[in-house]
């Protein structure tokens, strides 16, 4: 187990699935905007890696939609944009964290993710 693993609050699972990420964008005309292709990478009780056609900036709140692993229900929450990476094919790797979620939140998605990686 490598040093970040043992830090880790909760499991984390590679995954892939769509994500809908809504970035606030005071410059957009509703104050939003969708970011284009977001396909997740892993996700976790506490955030989210995805990959995304566009870059966005480190330190925005954005709101996230996709469907629990293992389940046919969706999550729906916010988070924090807390690293941006660029991928060698001109895609950008984005690290979000969690905001505003309720312990019984976190503890129920923490649930469905602990049954996909005893799946795996």
């Amino acid at each position: 187990m490598s040093r970040d693993e043992c830090k880790r609050e909760f499991v984390r699972i590679n995954n892939q699935f769509n994500v809908r990420i809504v970035a606030r964008d005071e410059t957009a005309r509703y104050g939003t905007r969708e970011l284009n292709t977001s396909q997740s990478v892993n996700v976790s009780a506490g955030g989210l890696l995805v990959n995304a056609a566009e870059r966005i900036t480190s330190g925005t709140i954005v709101n996230i939609t996709f469907m629990k692993p293992n389940t046919f229900d969706f999550f729906k929450g916010s988070g924090k944009v807390v690293r941006v990476d660029d991928n060698a094919d001109g895609t950008y790797k984005i690290a979000i964290n969690f905001i505003n979620l309720s312990h019984d939140d976190k503890q129920m998605l923490d649930y469905y993710i602990h049954l996909g990686a005893n799946q795996g």
